[in-house]
C-alpha cells in the first residue's frame, strides 16, 4: 500500500504507526500535493485537507474516525492581520500547501468584512520573509505557523480555530484520511496508526527538537485532538453549508 503523509508536527500522532510500518510505502508531501496525487491514482490513501474531501466527494471517500481536529485553538493555523489593514483589507497571501485553512479564512473574512477578500497562494518561505519584514497580511499553517517570526506591534495574530469557535460555538476538522471510492479502507487501519502514536507519544516528543518538550506535549495532547467529537462533526457540516452558500466550495 502507498500512503501519503504530511511532515507537520500536528499530524504526527495520526501518522506515527504508518511511519513505523516497514511494509508500507510512504510519500511525504503537502496536503495540496497529496490530494492531487490521490486524484491521479498515484496513492492508495493520504491525509489531506478536509475541504478537499468535500470538493471531491464524487471521487474520494474519507474516514471520519480520526483526523486533525481543533476545539477552541490549535496554535498552528494562524492569520497574521497587519494592524494597518484592520479596517480595510484587500488581499491576503496564503500558504500554498493547505486548502482547508484558506477556505476557512475566506469564510471568516467574509463574515467580518461582508465581502470576499482576495487570497493569493504563495510559497510559505516567501510569506515568512514578508512577515518578518512586516509587509502585508498572511495565512500560515502547520510548522510554518509555529515557527513564524513577526513584530507583535505590526500584527494581530488570530487562531482560525478559535475564531471559528467564537462565531459558531462549534469545533473544527482540518485534515482527514481519504482514498479512492473504489478502494475502500477500513477505519481500523487509520485508528491503529493513531493508537500507536498516542501510546508512543513520548517518542514523538523526544524526536521533535525544534520546540521544548512541554510545548510539544501541550500542543499535541491538549490543544489538538484526533478523534472527532459531536461539535467537530457539527462544525464540519456548517463549514460545508456556508462554503456552498458563498460559492467557495
Amino acid at each position: 500500500m502507498k500512503v501519503g503523509l504530511v511532515e507537520s508536527l500536528n499530524a504526527r500522532p495520526l501518522t506515527w504507526g504508518i511511519e513505523n510500518d516497514t511494509s508500507l510505502e510512504k510519500v511525504y508531501q503537502s496536503p495540496k500535493v497529496l490530494n492531487e496525487m490521490l486524484l491521479r491514482g498515484d496513492l492508495d490513501t493520504a491525509l489531506i485537507s478536509s475541504v478537499e474531501c468535500l470538493r471531491n466527494n464524487d471521487k474520494l471517500a474519507y474516514s471520519l474516525s480520526c483526523g486533525v481536529c481543533g476545539k477552541t485553538s490549535v496554535r498552528s493555523i494562524l492569520f497574521f492581520h497587519h494592524r494597518s489593514e484592520l479596517e480595510e483589507l484587500s488581499i491576503v497571501t496564503v500558504d500554498i500547501g493547505s486548502r482547508t485553512s484558506v477556505a476557512l479564512l475566506e469564510l471568516l473574512l467574509f463574515k467580518q468584512f461582508q465581502r470576499k477578500i482576495e487570497v493569493k497562494a504563495q510559497d510559505p518561505t516567501l510569506i515568512k520573509s514578508k512577515l518578518k519584514q512586516g509587509l502585508g497580511s498572511h495565512l500560515l499553517f502547520g510548522d510554518n505557523a509555529l515557527l513564524a517570526e513577526y513584530d507583535e506591534n505590526k500584527y494581530l495574530v488570530i487562531d482560525l480555530a478559535e475564531w471559528w469557535n467564537r462565531l459558531t460555538g462549534k469545533y473544527f476538522i482540518f485534515a482527514l484520511w481519504a482514498y479512492p471510492k473504489d478502494k475502500w479502507i477500513e477505519d481500523s487501519f487509520f485508528l491503529k496508526s493513531l493508537d500507536y502514536g498516542l501510546e508512543n507519544i513520548q517518542d514523538i516528543i523526544d524526536q521533535e527538537k525544534r520546540f521544548p518538550s512541554k510545548f510539544t506535549y501541550n500542543y499535541l495532547m491538549k490543544e489538538l485532538h484526533y478523534k472527532p467529537e459531536a461539535k467537530n462533526f457539527q462544525g464540519f457540516l456548517q463549514f460545508e453549508i456556508e462554503l456552498r452558500n458563498l460559492g467557495i466550495l
